[in-house]
């Protein structure tokens, strides 16, 4: 098997840096392709003509960008991953955990990108999607019907919507911003009479998409929305 490794020079400065994305460009040209294993590290470590620390810490660094992935074992080794849209989702949560992202540009996202979503789910949804959804609105009519509210399961009905338009980067995405809203509404009161309303939106969402009315999706997604500015004040007043 060809060397599928162009190995430059690395000079003497921020070497494991160089070497990481030497091994990163082939990853990205496919020289190196998911599921491929890579040389053992001491083979590496001559091709580069470079340290075993300095080796090991480039390879760290493909591991902790979820590029590669260490197996044990008689078979193990370091190889290429497979390609995994979670990783856009928990890239976001921590991004806003650690102040990079405010709540405000969280549901400023939602609003701008949810009304195409459910465009996308009345025109692309399967049979499958439908259950699902449905299932979802029997789970929560059931408790307000109890008198009680599921706010996770109705929230998480948004991130329901952008598995049925089959876009895995829309799903990846949505989720990090369902997963955000849902730790923020946790921490403000949320009314039966506007978790009632809330639901009654989820009912129309459904039908929208069960029926494929895409004409209708996008402007009651966008009416939906108007109120995600009273939740935000909302917070902030809690937060004052």
């Amino acid at each position: 098997m060809s060397n599928p490794l162009i190995v430059p020079d690395v000079g003497s400065s921020n070497i494991p840096d160089k070497v990481r994305d030497i091994l990163k460009e082939a990853i990205y040209d496919r020289r190196l392709k998911p599921g491929d294993k890579l040389p053992s590290e001491e083979d590496l470590r001559k091709q580069f003509k470079v340290s075993k620390t300095v080796m090991r810490e480039a390879l760290g660094q493909l591991v902790a960008e979820g590029l590669i992935e260490k197996k044990r074992g008689a078979m193990g080794g370091s190889f290429v991953a497979e390609g995994n849209a979670d990783r856009i989702r928990n890239v976001v949560v921590d991004c806003y955990h650690l102040g990079g992202l405010t709540i405000e540009e969280v549901i400023d996202f939602r609003r701008n990108i949810e009304p195409i979503v459910l465009e996308l789910a009345c025109e692309r949804h399967e049979n499958a999607d439908l259950e699902i959804l449905k299932s979802n609105l029997d789970t929560c009519k059931s408790k307000l019907d109890k008198g009680e509210v599921d706010r996770k399961n109705q929230v998480d009905f948004h991130r329901l919507i952008a598995i049925a338009s089959n876009n895995r980067l829309l799903v990846s995405s949505m989720g990090a911003a369902i997963k955000i809203s849902r730790e923020f509404t946790s921490k403000l009161e949320f009314p039966f009479n506007e978790a009632k309303e809330d639901y009654e939106y989820n009912v129309q969402f459904y039908e929208c998409i069960k029926n494929k009315s895409i004409d209708k999706a996008g402007k009651l997604m966008a009416k939906h929305f108007e109120r995600s500015k009273l939740l935000v004040e909302r917070y902030k007043t809690l937060n004052e």
